[in-house]
């Protein structure tokens, strides 16, 4: 079938589906189960999880400079450690901390 001839048409029906009822599981439980097996957390999920490291933008918004300044102070600093991995950037909380805490 030539689908690029313009005289070429063809109708197409539908039904409305959105009429029919939902159908229930006979066995709620294993659905519970299955949907229990499924569904794996990351420990990072939790919110009593501690941060180990902060990202650029969690520095700058931090200190209140720019986003350019932080990555500057990150690239340049001697005083806190600083972490590349790829091309990103992570500073372990603990090293940020104590250097925060020493020029406050």
């Amino acid at each position: 079938m030539n689908m690029n001839r313009p005289d070429m048409t063809e109708t197409v029906k539908s039904e409305n589906y959105t009429n029919k009822p939902l159908q229930k599981a006979s066995n709620p439980t294993t659905m519970e189960a299955v949907t229990q097996t499924n569904a794996v957390k990351s420990p990072t999920d939790s919110p009593a999880t501690t941060k180990l490291v902060y990202t650029v933008e969690e520095i700058a918004r931090m200190l209140a400079i720019s986003l350019r300044s932080a990555y500057n102070l990150c690239n340049n600093t001697t005083e806190f450690r600083v972490l590349r991995v790829g091309g990103s950037i992570r500073v372990p909380k603990d090293s940020f901390d104590a250097w925060l805490n020493r020029a406050a």
